[in-house]
């Protein structure tokens, strides 16, 4: 046998096919590298250039939904059951159970018996229940809610939740140990400001000094003074707010009003039927004319009918009529006004009364009484014609300046005498608008 590698190779026919078949498959292999190459070479593309063209939004068409037809409420009738009928057997027969018959629910009466029908016994009839006595009935006053005086948690910070305008504890057996807490406010009206811008007032010269403010802050400054007063003599402590219109419905809220006037004006239907809603349901008005008098003046310049004829028309809006429902009454000084908290015992005189004066003798120029707005048997406000408000506004200061200024040495001797017999009044004035019966106040009783 020949070795096929000792066989020369022009003879080796093997050994050249499988030389042959290897260069065949090398070439092969080699030009389809270089055709894959060739072929999967990407061409270079040039840069994209990016251009931002703006273009309005589409427009839509908009369409109003429509929401389903919901069916209406409908109340159903309460359910009112028959009255009850007793039937009261005889001592042998059974006692039948009451029948509730009712028109608004039907009930199978077919299936039922017409009368449900168990053995009772019969027990003798026995009263059950407390037993009248005649007898007088004695006591204090007592509230609708009691609370211990003595807490220590009981003061105004305490009480004042911002839920009432007002709050008073009062004690049964000390009319001065009142405790609580008040906003007041005044009342104003655009045409009482109109009538005291006008030139008449201008030309009659009716306003003090601090007159020449609006309306409003005057009344202001008149209610701080009588605050201020109540703060410091009473348990009450007493802040006032900004005044209320006559036609708006907070007037509602506030337990006592100021309202002056020195000069005729007008008021609409919306104002009296305010205030005669107010009136008549827990306010408390204190009505005061402040006109200065003149040394000759008139009987009809004591009074300003226009402010009668609010209080009057106000009544008329609600239904009132006059002496028959309420009226216009002379206050006199056993009333339990002047005695609420301190004992007035005779009318201090006014700023009408004291200006311009001859001596301290000088007999007054305004009746020497209140009168009394009176709902029934109920005191609802106050009516003066003495000008205590100003009183209240330390005008009595401004007077004793002025009378030494130029002489006149009679202002500061009546002015500072009368002068806290005013604040007394004014403080029986607040006290009993907030513990009367039907005030707006809201009343607490101390307990024992």
């Amino acid at each position: 046998m020949r070795r096929p590698w000792k066989v020369p190779f022009h003879k080796n026919r093997k050994l050249q096919s499988c030389l042959a078949l290897s260069l065949a498959l090398h070439l092969l292999v080699v030009f389809g590298i270089t055709h894959r190459e060739r072929v999967t070479q990407f061409p270079v593309l040039p840069p994209i250039m990016v251009k931002f063209t703006k273009r309005p939004p589409p427009q839509r068409t908009l369409t109003r939904r429509q929401r389903p037809q919901q069916r209406p409420l409908v109340r159903r009738p309460a359910l009112q059951a028959a009255p009850v009928v007793a039937m009261r057997p005889a001592p042998s027969a059974s006692r039948p159970l009451p029948v509730f018959k009712s028109a608004a629910l039907r009930l199978p009466t077919a299936v039922l018996p017409d009368r449900l029908v168990l053995p009772v016994p019969d027990f003798p009839a026995r009263h059950i229940g407390p037993s009248l006595q005649a007898g007088a009935l004695e006591g204090v006053r007592q509230g609708a809610d009691e609370i211990d005086l003595a807490l220590e948690l009981m003061d105004v910070q305490a009480m004042d939740t911002g839920q009432h305008r007002a709050m008073v504890v009062i004690d049964p057996q000390d009319r001065r140990q009142l405790k609580g807490f008040l906003y007041m406010s005044g009342v104003y009206s655009p045409s009482i400001n109109r009538a005291e811008n006008s030139e008449q007032a201008k030309s009659m010269q009716v306003r003090w000094w601090y007159h020449q403010m609006p309306h409003r802050m005057a009344e202001r400054r008149m209610l701080q003074g009588l605050a201020d007063e109540m703060t410091a003599k009473t348990q009450v402590h007493v802040e006032v707010r900004d005044a209320v219109q006559l036609d708006d419905p907070q007037l509602l809220q506030v337990p006592f009003v100021l309202m002056t006037v020195n000069l005729p004006f007008e008021f609409t239907d919306s104002e009296a039927a305010n205030l005669g809603t107010y009136l008549t349901g827990g306010g408390f008005l204190f009505a005061d004319i402040m006109l200065p008098l003149r040394p000759n003046y008139r009987d009809d310049e004591l009074d300003v009918p226009a402010m009668r004829s609010l209080i009057r028309a106000s009544f008329q809006a609600v239904g009132y009529q006059e002496w028959k429902d309420w009226q216009f009454t002379r206050l006199e000084l056993t009333h339990p006004l002047y005695h609420c908290f301190y004992d007035v015992k005779s009318l201090p005189r006014g700023i009408r009364d004291i200006h311009l004066v001859g001596g301290e003798d000088y007999p007054p120029r305004t009746p020497d009484y209140l009168e009394g707005i009176v709902v029934g048997e109920q005191l609802v406000g106050v009516y003066s014609m003495r000008g205590y408000a100003d009183f209240w506004a330390g005008i009595a200061r401004e007077m004793i300046n002025w009378s030494f200024k130029y002489g006149a040495t009679n202002h500061p001797i009546l002015a500072s005498a009368e002068e806290p017999l005013v604040y007394d009044l004014g403080v029986n004035v607040v006290v009993y608008a907030l513990t009367r019966e039907g005030s707006l106040a809201r009343q607490l009783v101390g307990a024992d």
